[in-house]
């Protein structure tokens, strides 16, 4: 179920902006976008954790499925809640960043060479959209020194 940041923090006791950080954290939310920070990587939406809607007043948004992630995000969620019990200062401590298994780029292309078989055997387009998300998974694999 895609939500809002402000409802996936209501859920966890936390506010939007902890939210939000940790969507950054685990790679969901890019800092870098060229059109507007905070906009979603295309790998999140094309598997699912990130959608677009419309707001009432024709403005863009996006909603957050945090469900495939969720072991990770509230892993990130516990260290928050565990830093700020220790330091007992109240100072809101950042998120640490989240070390998310990444396959390499070698075993990406292999999935990738298995997945357009399947799409040419089977003449079905859903695994277009697998491998589409595939590339961009490689994409964000890539060092990058600039856009």
């Amino acid at each position: 179920m895609f939500k809002t940041m402000t409802q996936i923090g209501k859920e966890y006791d936390i506010d939007a902006k902890e939210v939000g950080k940790a969507l950054y954290r685990l790679k969901i939310r890019d800092a870098d976008h060229p059109v507007q920070k905070g906009f979603p990587f295309e790998q999140a939406i094309t598997h699912g954790i990130a959608k677009l809607y419309e707001g009432r007043s024709g403005e863009a948004y996006y909603r957050y499925n945090i469900d495939p992630v969720k072991e990770e995000f509230e892993r990130l969620i516990a260290d928050v809640r565990n830093q700020k019990e220790t330091t007992n200062k109240g100072v809101s401590s950042t998120l640490p960043q989240m070390s998310v298994p990444v396959p390499s780029i070698e075993t990406k292309l292999k999935e990738m060479l298995t997945i357009l078989d399947q799409a040419i055997v089977s003449g079905e387009t859903q695994w277009l959209y697998r491998l589409k998300a595939d590339i961009a998974d490689i994409y964000a694999l890539l060092p990058h020194t600039g856009r």
